[in-house]
């Protein structure tokens, strides 16, 4: 199999709040962003720190939070996808089969990474970075943008079961102080055909170069099959994207990975033949 991208057209701007789920955690948080960190001002204000039962790890993951709130609500529209952010040593973080190994944050700090545990092994996830993990069954994403004396801010997720094109309703791209996590989407064609062309509507806040993969089925995730990169323009547009195989192009897993620091929605998707 192999992808190139065949052709881009500006569209009308569709901004970053038409029909993106709100966030809803709390009545007074600012109600379309798209970074974790965008939340945390407002959170400081209405629930400062005071050294005993609210800390400073606490107000960002309650951001962290807010946002995977939003992103399961857009993703469940078509399948489910599980998140949640925390503090990896203390209570630890877990959902869905994942789970972060509970080491101090100096630990983490002086060695470089965390570990995270799935059901099918376990990935290393770079103190201050992140990592996306794909082993048979298990898609999977990890962040860990701040690591302090004994917490982590840790976020986890993992897709359940994919989206299956067409997507015809706005999906966020994720973003967690700027570590920005990919959507995965199953893909194929309504018959067989050598030739499979995706019409991928995106609306980003800059220019940017967005990863591509075209990764195995659910049981073999590992599976890739092609990578590549599209130059993202800022703003909207539509990008048509052919991927071909002989004899056939099988069904697959679309993987978009937008760069860190920006603001990616995906606008729709759509498969033909």
């Amino acid at each position: 199999m192999r992808g190139y991208l065949k052709e881009f057209k500006v569209m009308e701007f569709l901004g970053f709040e038409k029909g993106l789920a709100e966030i809803k955690m709390f009545d007074w948080m600012p109600r379309y962003v798209m970074d974790a960190d965008e939340l945390v001002s407002s959170i400081q204000a209405n629930i400062p720190t005071d050294g005993v039962e609210i800390v400073s790890w606490m107000q960002h993951c309650t951001a962290d939070n807010a946002i995977l709130e939003a992103y399961e609500e857009e993703y469940g529209r078509y399948s489910e996808v599980r998140g949640a952010s925390g503090d990896g040593y203390i209570p630890g973080v877990r959902v869905a089969g994942l789970r972060c190994i509970r080491n101090y944050g100096r630990t983490v700090r002086s060695r470089g990474y965390a570990v995270v545990y799935t059901p099918r092994g376990s990935f290393r996830v770079p103190a201050g970075g992140k990592a996306t993990y794909a082993n048979k069954d298990i898609l999977a994403f990890a962040a860990i943008p701040r690591v302090w004396s004994k917490q982590i801010q840790a976020i986890l997720m993992r897709w359940l079961s994919l989206a299956k094109a067409p997507i015809t309703k706005r999906v966020r791209f994720c973003s967690f102080s700027g570590l920005t996590a990919p959507n995965f989407f199953s893909v194929s064609t309504r018959v067989p055909s050598p030739v499979c062309t995706l019409r991928i509507g995106l609306t980003s806040d800059r220019d940017q170069k967005m990863a591509v993969k075209g990764r195995g089925t659910k049981g073999s995730y590992e599976k890739v099959y092609f990578e590549d990169t599209i130059d993202v323009s800022e703003g909207s547009g539509e990008y048509i994207y052919v991927v071909t195989a002989l004899p056939i192009v099988p069904s697959f897993t679309l993987e978009l990975a937008p760069q860190d620091n920006t603001k990616t929605i995906l606008d729709y998707l759509y498969v033909y033949p």
